[in-house]
């Protein structure tokens, strides 16, 4: 496998998690606020901004109104905005442009179910949905984003193709879960305001994690135990935890030095990953669980960083077997993820 494409199939997974999650998170702040006063509006968008990390990239001081003006401006910005890169519009089409860039490694389920995503929303006027049925379009988004994983899941075989490109989805799950925790948890933790149980039930259903939850915990709703289950549950595959153990299978088994060494990406991961799996929750809370996330956040950055040199830029100076590894040549496309 040519290094350029192991960077297109682990991009592709990025920003199909990326649109997925921005789709899921705007829905969950849309219906939240039908139900909250309007003084907390601009609060609540500006949680969802930090959450995609893209509160700095807004400009607030052109939208200084609230209300359904301030709703519009960062529907169409998380959506719509050619400059942003974290728009749902644009990781779409950069999904299908890598997808397409390797279209002989993937499926033609694979590659139909993206492409026909993408048309769909060509098709569409996105602007007047935005402003009169914004939640069909984000129930769209999340429904195709879902379609597209199940299509992949079910007609790709299990290769260095597929592990690249779980490995780049489960990276960006795990980022985006962490720092949901971090915006939320100050809230959340804040057990006597009157509206803390639609907080935690708003951030369980961010991360499509209500019913899982209700599963696990029956009717109780405690910060903690939201935080233990976004952190540290094993079988759900959005917690922090469960991510970090797939992508680290999928790194065991990518190729390695010929001395069979682990190599920069398995020791951090397998770092990251050690330190969730023997910690308890009620330690992080009495200790500083901002600074612990914090650290969290960039360790997962720093992973994805260390795959793209190893495998993707530096591989002409790694002794690997098995792969044909060129470097892909040209800037990073998607700094704007290490922020």
């Amino acid at each position: 496998m040519l290094a350029r494409h192991a960077e297109s199939l682990f991009w592709t997974g990025r920003y199909l998690e990326r649109a997925e999650d921005t789709a899921r998170m705007l829905d969950v702040t849309y219906h939240g606020l039908l139900e909250s006063p309007p003084a907390q509006a601009r609060g609540s968008w500006h949680d969802l901004l930090r959450v995609l990390s893209l509160d700095e990239a807004f400009d607030w001081d052109a939208h200084a109104a609230d209300g359904a003006e301030l709703a519009g401006a960062i529907s169409e910005f998380l959506v719509l905005d050619q400059e942003n890169p974290g728009a749902i519009g644009n990781a779409v089409l950069r999904a299908r442009e890598n997808v397409r860039s390797v279209r002989e490694l993937v499926s033609t389920e694979l590659w139909e179910a993206i492409n026909g995503f993408w048309l769909e929303l060509q098709r569409r006027d996105l602007h007047a949905e935005l402003h009169t049925q914004p939640y069909e379009l984000y129930g769209l988004v999340k429904r195709r984003c879902q379609m597209v994983s199940g299509v992949a899941a079910e007609t790709m075989p299990r290769d260095d193709g597929w592990r690249f490109l779980m490995l780049g989805w489960m990276l960006e799950r795990a980022e985006m879960t962490c720092r949901l925790i971090n915006v939320r948890y100050a809230e959340l933790a804040d057990a006597g305001r009157p509206d803390s149980y639609h907080l935690l039930l708003g951030a369980l259903k961010s991360a499509s994690a209500s019913e899982a939850y209700r599963k696990t915990y029956g009717a109780s709703m405690r910060p903690v135990e939201v935080v233990e289950f976004l952190l540290l549950d094993r079988a759900f595959p959005r917690s922090v935890l469960y991510c970090l153990r797939q992508a680290d299978k999928d790194l065991t088994r990518l190729p390695t030095t010929e001395d069979g060494d682990l190599n920069r990406p398995q020791r951090l991961i397998g770092r990251l990953k050690a330190e969730l799996e023997y910690r308890d929750v009620s330690e992080l809370l009495d200790e500083d669980l901002h600074g612990f996330l914090d650290r969290l956040q960039a360790g997962v950055r720093e992973v994805a960083d260390a795959v793209g040199s190893t495998y993707f830029r530096n591989a002409e100076a790694l002794d690997l077997h098995a792969v044909d590894f060129h470097p892909a040549g040209g800037p990073p496309r998607t700094r704007w993820w290490s922020r």
